[in-house]
């Protein structure tokens, strides 16, 4: 037999257990059978398939349903599921004011979690000390046989071959940080890098398996505003890699100026820092009350303490939030408009308004968008909300694990300088 021919028969397997793996993972449990019809596979094709992931311990077996009273035959034939824990993948998330690492099994579930607030300005050599520090205690506690792999989200512009974040408008002084090789000298595992809004997408594609041929818009609300449009199970993937930047479109062109350099980007009216003049303002003329007591308290000025107290009943926080949703409902309407998508998914740092600003999108939309465009429209949040990002960071490295085709990036050459998004 040709080497050719050898090549492609390791490549038919590894697609064919792919196959299995994800019919799988969206069936379970699930019999042989279902599993057969599913991927098109022969039966024995499966079975040869299924035992090779028993064997690996990626499968397991669990007892089927009993049979009917009254019917003919013995036991049930075993069902299938993920075997979760035999892997346990690394998550991490650099936001501007955050850092999140977590553990995560083969079912997208946290094992351990740890955050940490940030300061967007500081030195990157510290915010990666921290993240270093995370990780390192993080993988003192997974399972005696470490972890299988890592996953890194990261904002603004990312060389992913190299693991260097170029830079964020959001963190003035990042330029050129090669992140994944620090991360990976503390734990001895290379991270997997991807925008922190392409990992949104690919966790809400990962987990939402009753949505198979949708056409999903990913709206992330975090210190900053970015979009991602999920299809058919297809990440939308712009020239370079670059896409998404929803939070520097122009909705004022009068307005003030944005820390990209221009002027009325969406982000000036509900990014953090954004949020933050705004209800300063406020406190001057005599409004937020409520706000200014919990800064004479200690509590920090941030959209969360904004959020709680708007949930809470206070009318002046409710103000500032109904006036963050319009803005991102008019951003969302134009989408709506231009895509016509199956779902809208409210994704990022919203956990303690999520409905309130949820709300104030929806009407937004019901305003603006064309009724034939929103006429099937389901709008919601996404499933894990501020920690969607994190998440799909760990869904990076599962897509490896279960032999999935590599995510693609049009326009990229092969070279690391062509990977500079």
């Amino acid at each position: 037999m040709g080497k050719s021919n050898i090549g492609n028969s390791a490549l038919i397997t590894k697609v064919n257990r792919g196959l299995v793996l994800q019919a799988v993972r969206t069936l379970q449990p699930t019999y042989r059978a279902e599993v057969s019809r599913r991927t098109n596979l022969n039966p024995a094709t499966v079975t040869g398939i299924v035992a090779d992931l028993l064997g690996l311990g990626l499968l397991r077996e669990t007892e089927g349903d009993p049979q009917p009273l009254g019917t003919l035959g013995g036991r049930p034939p075993m069902m299938l599921e993920i075997n979760a824990g035999a892997r346990t993948v690394l998550a991490i998330d650099l936001e501007p004011d955050c850092i999140r690492v977590g553990l995560v099994d083969l079912n997208m579930q946290l094992l351990d979690y740890s955050e940490q607030m940030i300061d967007r300005l500081d030195e990157p050599g510290r915010v990666i000390d921290r993240i270093v520090q995370l990780s390192k205690q993080m993988v003192k506690g997974a399972q005696p046989g470490g972890i299988d792999g890592a996953g890194i989200s990261l904002p603004g512009l990312i060389d992913r071959e190299r693991g260097i974040l170029h830079g964020s408008t959001n963190m003035p002084k990042w330029r050129n940080v090669p992140i994944t090789s620090a991360v990976a000298d503390a734990i001895g595992v290379m991270p997997i890098a991807e925008r922190s809004v392409h990992c949104s997408a690919i966790y809400e594609d990962w987990v939402a398996t009753d949505e198979p041929n949708s056409t999903k818009l990913i709206l992330s609300l975090r210190t900053g505003v970015g979009m991602s449009i999920m299809r058919y199970g297809e990440l939308y993937v712009g020239s370079r890699g670059f896409d998404g930047e929803i939070g520097h479109t122009i909705v004022d062109i009068d307005g003030d100026l944005c820390e990209c350099g221009s002027r009325g980007c969406l982000e000036t009216f509900v990014s953090t820092s954004s949020i933050c003049k705004r209800v300063k303002t406020m406190i001057k003329n005599g409004r937020c009350g409520q706000v200014k007591a919990a800064m004479d308290r200690g509590e920090p000025l941030h959209p969360g303490l904004i959020y709680r107290l708007a949930k809470e009943g206070d009318d002046d926080c409710a103000e500032v939030v109904a006036t963050i949703g319009r803005y991102l409902g008019i951003a969302a309407a134009n989408m709506v408009n231009l895509l016509a998508p199956d779902s809208l998914v409210l994704c990022g740092s919203i956990d303690t308004a999520d409905e309130l600003i949820l709300n104030a999108i929806k009407k937004q939309i019901d305003r603006s968008a064309l009724p034939k465009m929103r006429e099937h429209l389901q709008v919601r949040l996404a499933r894990a909300k501020e920690r969607t990002a994190l998440l799909g960071a760990a869904a990076l490295v599962a897509r490896d694990l279960f032999a999935l085709p590599r995510l693609r990036y049009p326009g990229v050459a092969s070279t690391n300088a062509a990977t500079q998004n």
